[in-house]
């Protein structure tokens, strides 16, 4: 039997100790065991009770440290309304307060799905890997149901002992609480410890929750602080733009709000009117009508109106054409009228450059007019299109040459008066000249009785013999419909084809277009040489129809030419 522990009970038992033992009763030395025993016995329970005492103190003063800490904390997670700094604040209070080994946080997006957010001890990858698949399932359960989770052993909870991953990691205190705004779970806060059981105490889960519920406000509110004030970073953004846009648009931009005062007037609008635009904004609609008269009519009959044209005034410049537009602004508040856009395009310097553009496109039609009466076409269009660049000189080029003349015309004109020569001569040149331009020919002269056509230069084409035999054709049949003294006039025609140089022929004060060559003098010779009624055609001419006409092929010495010239006689 052990001696009881030192003390004046103690004392006074080993006294009877030694009696007893002195007078050896054996009764007095049993009743001394006995009490000694007893002893012993209270001896333990004191302890005992001494032991659950400090213990309960222990918790008592953890569980009010806690409460003090959550009180404090959660002043200073109210104190800020950035959300970044809201949710790291929880976090770390969260871990404090519970002494935890990691933790995170997670918050639901608008589309009720939770995303991660924040992290304590543990990183995003293994938050999401598949080591945490239990953990994961606890966070969806507490953000679905609304109730705290905790387990004060987790590998004897069988609640979570069944997860190999659980096991692997060897996590002991688990504790997991909704963040919650009324009856709305906006996300959940979860901590672990792998190194201790029994961190988390029954009491924990009402204790976090309720501090879970006022982090859960906080983080609300920043939430809508950061909404807010990206919708005003958004708005400033919106201003500045239309500012710039309005600055940059050419027209000018008018817009009234519902109560009908001037909202803006951008910078094209006050270059347009001669008046700054920040003397006008503010200022009811009724002050346009001295820029714009007759607009406040418009704008109070409520018309949407199509492009209206309007007559200004501006204080340098005089008078003003515009043209104006107007269509209301929906405003946001239905209840509120609606306001005005008026968008103003000066078109005033546009009309004078019309004016001046119909001016000068009559001007040049009725000097084309003008010219095509003596030069051929295509240099009349050289000439209107670049009046500076008809100069001398020329370029060789094939052609083919057209020479015609009325037979007998000389006879003929000295049995008439001059009046009827002049008369027949007109009405045989104005078919002759509609022939040829019909066939995209050159007339390139009248010399008395005759003309002179060239089918190529400036611009040769493969079809100029064919054309040229066309209008030897034509020509002839327009001249027999003439009557002459009783009888109607007959055509000599030569063609001929070759190397020619073709260009402005003369001095720069007065030119012609021509073109000179052998090809030119053998046309010549060979309508000379043609009979009444015929149409002589040299070889190369010829040669270059690929439709070629009935004709006499001829062998005949031509003036000029030292040997004899292969020609075909064409009816």
């Amino acid at each position: 039997m052990s001696s009881p522990e030192p003390g004046p009970a103690a004392d006074a038992l080993a006294a009877l100790r030694q009696r007893a033992a002195a007078l050896g009763d054996p009764a007095l030395k049993a009743a001394v065991a006995n009490a000694e025993r007893a002893y012993e016995t209270l001896a333990l329970d004191r302890a005992a009770l001494q032991s659950r005492l400090a213990a309960s103190s222990t918790n008592a003063e953890r569980e009010l440290s806690k409460l003090r800490t959550l009180g404090r904390v959660a002043e200073t997670v109210n104190s800020s309304l950035k959300l970044d700094d809201v949710l790291r604040s929880v976090l770390d209070t969260a871990v404090d307060v519970m002494k935890a080994e990691r933790g995170f946080l997670m918050i639901a997006n608008p589309a009720g799905k939770l995303e991660l957010t924040t992290t304590y001890g543990i990183d995003r990858a293994t938050v999401e890997g598949d080591d945490m698949r239990p953990s994961q399932t606890t966070v969806r359960r507490v953000f679905e149901t609304g109730e705290p989770i905790v387990t004060t052993d987790a590998q004897q909870d069988p609640r979570f002992n069944i997860n190999l991953s659980v096991r692997a990691l060897r996590l002991r205190s688990i504790i997991c609480v909704p963040l919650s705004i009324k009856e709305r779970t906006i996300g959940v806060v979860y901590l672990d410890s792998r190194l201790a059981p029994g961190l988390f105490s029954p009491h924990d889960p009402d204790l976090l929750t309720a501090f879970a519920n006022q982090a859960a406000l906080a983080i609300e509110n920043a939430r809508l602080f950061d909404a807010l004030r990206a919708q005003v970073v958004e708005i400033s953004r919106l201003e500045q733009l239309q500012a710039r846009i309005l600055a940059s648009i050419t027209s000018g931009v008018i817009t009234l709000d519902g109560s009908g005062t001037i909202a803006t007037f951008n910078d094209a609008a006050a270059e347009t009117f001669g008046v700054p635009g920040s003397t006008m904004i503010g200022k009811p609609s009724r002050a346009l009508e001295a820029l714009i008269p007759g607009i406040t009519t418009i704008i109070g009959d409520n018309m949407l109106t199509k492009p209206v044209d309007f007559e200004a005034h501006h204080p340098t410049r005089g008078a003003l054409h515009l043209e104006v537009r107007t269509a209301p602004l929906d405003l946001p508040d239905a209840t509120e009228p609606h306001g005005w856009a008026i968008a103003v395009t000066d078109l005033t310097e546009r009309r004078k450059l019309e004016r001046l553009h119909a001016a000068d496109v009559e001007q040049r039609r009725a000097i084309s007019d003008a010219f095509a009466r003596y030069l051929a076409p295509h240099v009349v269009e050289q000439l209107m299109r670049a009046p500076g660049g008809v100069a001398l000189g020329g370029e060789r080029a094939t052609a083919t040459i057209l020479f015609a003349d009325i037979v007998a015309f000389t006879e003929l004109a000295e049995r008439l008066d001059a009046e009827q020569v002049v008369e027949i001569l007109n009405h045989f040149f104005s078919d002759a000249v509609q022939i040829v331009f019909e066939h995209d020919g050159l007339l390139d002269k009248f010399y008395g009785d005759g003309l002179m056509v060239v089918f190529g230069p400036p611009r040769v084409r493969d079809d100029d013999a064919k054309r040229a035999i066309e209008v030897a054709a034509a020509l002839h049949r327009a001249a027999s419909k003439i009557q002459a003294a009783g009888k109607p006039l007959e055509l000599a025609i030569g063609i001929a084809t070759g190397d020619v140089v073709a260009g402005h022929i003369g001095s720069p004060k007065r030119m012609d277009y021509t073109v000179i060559g052998d090809a030119a003098n053998l046309a010549s010779r060979l309508q000379g040489a043609a009979p009444p009624g015929k149409t002589y055609v040299d070889d190369r001419t010829y040669q270059r129809l690929e439709t070629k006409p009935p004709a006499e092929k001829l062998i005949a010495k031509i003036r000029g030419k030292a040997d004899p010239v292969t020609i075909f006689a064409v009816s």
